[in-house]
């Protein structure tokens, strides 16, 4: 069998409906799995499912920020190959401007609701053996980033989770990662635009040696991470910046 390939996995995928969320569910089809998209609006990605006659793949509408939520959808949804924890909110919020509303609100979505969606899988005995787990966090939770305070504190949280649960469930022959993309074009990066001058826009993007990148820039990385290409990686953080972090 080729090591690369999701034939006859499933993977559950937080954060689903867009974004780099939605091009994971894509990859994984196309490597050969099938998917359990989550996510609050999942009109596109059940049209993605008709048209392409998925019949062994779902989008089930999730908000994350709802625990009693999440354990009844994990409860309800069968044995599972991978998970993708792509759900993200993210806001500038220098410290002088501190808001703990905010605060609490991308806490709960980037990082809490990882949580609990690990904790009831296991608890629930959803994963089949081996199984993968990749987090996305972001360059933000590694390098220090003006404004990005907030939001990068959530991002970091993940790799220790990632590290820390890779030691936990290596026995378990659950494999844990986090891919850390820089600045990839998905509607978060149009949306920045609405704070953000386009002067300082492209400046950003002249510090990207190969550009922004696109969805499928992260998606395939996180495929191979689901695949057992890379059963012998776990506990680490994988840079996807275009080269971003490479350069002074």
């Amino acid at each position: 069998m080729n090591p690369f390939s999701l034939e006859n996995k499933t993977i559950l995928v937080s954060g689903a409906t867009s974004g780099i969320g939605f091009e994971v569910c894509k990859q994984v089809v196309k490597a050969g799995g099938n998917f359990i998209g989550l996510g609050r609006k999942t009109d596109d990605l059940q049209l993605f499912i008709d048209d392409n006659n998925l019949v062994n793949s779902s989008a089930v509408t999730l908000d994350v920020s709802n625990n009693e939520d999440i354990i009844n959808v994990i409860e309800a949804i069968g044995k599972i190959d991978g998970f993708v924890h792509s759900a993200g909110i993210v806001e500038n919020n220098p410290i002088q401007f501190f808001n703990e509303e905010l605060y609490s609100k991308i806490r709960t979505v980037n990082l809490d609701s990882a949580l609990t969606i690990i904790s009831q899988l296991l608890r629930k005995k959803k994963f089949n053996k081996p199984a993968s787990v990749v987090f996305v966090s972001s360059i933000s939770g590694l390098y220090g980033m003006k404004g990005n305070g907030i939001y990068g504190i959530t991002k970091a949280a993940l790799s220790i989770m990632a590290k820390t649960y890779a030691n936990e469930l290596a026995s378990k022959k659950i494999r844990v990662n986090t891919v850390a993309p820089g600045m990839v074009n998905t509607q978060i990066t149009l949306d920045a635009s609405s704070f953000l001058s386009e002067e300082v826009i492209e400046a950003d993007k002249k510090k990207y040696p190969l550009g922004y990148g696109e969805p499928e820039d992260v998606a395939l990385p996180i495929v191979f991470l689901l695949s057992e290409a890379s059963k012998w990686i776990t506990g680490q953080d994988l840079i996807l910046d275009g080269g971003r972090t490479a350069i002074i």
